[in-house]
């Protein structure tokens, strides 16, 4: 029986659409990634004339970030962009697209300085606490205007992000310039200095007896496992993806469509207040913004290219934000090998571009391009018929077996397992398991396992049935070619 359970389970990881889907969109980001990252280093190559700057640079991005002096940056880049992601795809779930993630983490970060100036002898702890509330609710305040002028007046969120980025940033900046001490350019900036200047070492954002990058770890781990439990395992979280599908549908399904704009921009806002705690706030992150030279931080725009390339699936943020922290982190490192500090900004925004265009790499399937000239022609069209079947076989078992689980493991009424078996009764027919409100937890198992089996048999089967189409194809290409040599002997 674990030997049914092992094919099962692994034809329902290659073979089954939902798993299927989920194995080819992390394929497709990794090979975008790479893809990108190559052509970067190649590019590099060409301009410095110099092939070993190859090897050199991939040795500077995959093991200089961990090595001491430098992985105190890249957990904290990691982090970072992690969040900043995370706030990019809650929004995004919701048919949203939040650009103004910069704007909205600047205000809650400068309206929590102008705050901390404020604030003497407050117990270490409470302050952090506190800065992060303050952050939090002030962008939210933005990503609530940009998701009413959405929902009822139906003012593009892109158009209005940008225009409210620059509003706050000019506004936010006029508060802070007396809160602010010119650096050694004669720019104004806002950075861990700034947040000192009461003398209050309290107001910096880092908890007693910690390593600087670790308070932003674990500000990364809450607000990734919460954006993963509340859109996978809510209906609250539900109900902004299923508007973010079709708006029309779940008009027709009874949703609130524009309450559930707002909330996906409200939420989006307040993972950007504590995106701007972390970068402002905190004394490991030290990002100072130049007042005279009107930039946005760029930690926003990160996370939407972040976001896009994990297609807006919390889990594949993670991954994805390790490689960014590294290769971010290891730009000082590549100064050390001469190349240009704008050449390192280069290759970043290649492995950034190309790997935000993966949708070009859906239309590629070397693996097919492999079948159709070592196998030919014959063989692909059977291989397609044959995964097909596979597929319908393999989400038919797959359903059939949640819901006998469903049935052993959870706590319902007998009405209600009536009303869930009436509801699959087809499903359950087409294995001939009979299946009624009072059958036991034995017998539920016992259809579980016949159902392995059967699919096991099913799968035997359908692998000799390709098999013989194939040879049968391999025998009537022979006759074909026979055929033609006869008739040029003629």
């Amino acid at each position: 029986m674990f030997k049914h359970r092992i094919h099962y389970y692994w034809d329902k990881f290659a073979f089954s659409d939902k798993r299927k889907h989920g194995f080819k969109s992390i394929l497709v980001s990794v090979a975008a990634i790479v893809a990108s990252l190559i052509a970067a280093l190649l590019l590099t190559c060409a301009i410095y004339k110099d092939t070993s700057l190859f090897g050199k640079i991939l040795n500077a991005f995959f093991t200089v970030p961990f090595t001491k002096g430098y992985y105190d940056s890249t957990i904290s880049r990691i982090a970072i962009f992690a969040v900043a992601a995370t706030s990019f795809l809650i929004a995004s779930k919701c048919g949203l697209f939040n650009i103004g993630i910069s704007g909205q983490m600047f205000f809650g970060a400068a309206v929590a300085t102008i705050v901390a100036q404020h604030m003497i002898n407050v117990p270490n702890g409470l302050s952090q606490i506190i800065l992060l509330l303050i952050s939090v609710v002030s962008a939210m305040l933005i990503s609530m205007m940009i998701g009413v002028l959405k929902a009822y007046l139906n003012v593009n969120e892109v158009v209005s992000s940008i225009m409210f980025n620059w509003i706050i940033y000019f506004i936010a900046t006029f508060l802070l310039a007396k809160y602010c001490l010119p650096n050694s350019s004669g720019l104004y900036t806002l950075s861990l200095d700034m947040l000192q200047v009461g003398g209050d070492p309290n107001l910096v954002f880092k908890m007693p007896n910690m390593t600087s990058w670790l308070p932003l770890l674990i500000l990364m781990v809450g607000v990734v496992t919460f954006a993963i439990v509340m859109l996978g395992f809510t209906t609250f979280g539900k109900k902004i993806i299923n508007t973010g599908m079709s708006i029309t549908a779940a008009k027709y399904d009874g949703y609130n469509t524009k309450i559930n704009q707002i909330n996906a921009m409200l939420l989006s806002g307040a993972v950007a207040g504590v995106l701007g705690v972390m970068v402002y706030l905190s004394n490991s992150a030290n990002m100072p913004i130049s007042v005279a030279a009107k930039t946005l931080p760029q930690e926003g725009y990160t996370g939407i290219s972040i976001g896009l390339i994990a297609m807006s699936n919390p889990i594949a943020v993670l991954p994805v934000s390790i490689l960014f922290g590294m290769i971010d982190a290891s730009k000082v490192a590549l100064i050390g090998l001469n190349i240009q500090p704008a050449m390192t900004d280069a290759i970043f925004g290649i492995v950034v571009y190309g790997a935000a265009i993966i949708s070009l790499f859906y239309f590629i399937v070397p693996f097919r391009w492999y079948l159709r000239i070592f196998k030919g022609k014959a063989y692909v069209e059977h291989y397609d018929k044959y995964v097909d079947h596979v597929t319908t076989e393999i989400n038919a078992a797959a359903s059939v077996i949640y819901h006998l689980r469903k049935l052993r493991r959870s706590k319902m009424t007998s009405e209600e397992r009536e009303q869930s078996i009436e509801m699959t009764k087809d499903k359950f027919d087409k294995y001939k398991v009979n299946v009624h409100k009072d059958i036991s937890h034995e017998t539920l198992e016992e259809y579980e396992n016949k159902i392995f089996g059967e699919y096991l048999i099913f799968k035997a089967n359908a692998s000799k049935k390709f098999i013989i189409l194939v040879a049968e194809s391999k025998v009537k290409q022979l006759d074909e070619k026979i055929k033609k040599i006869r008739e040029g002997d003629k």
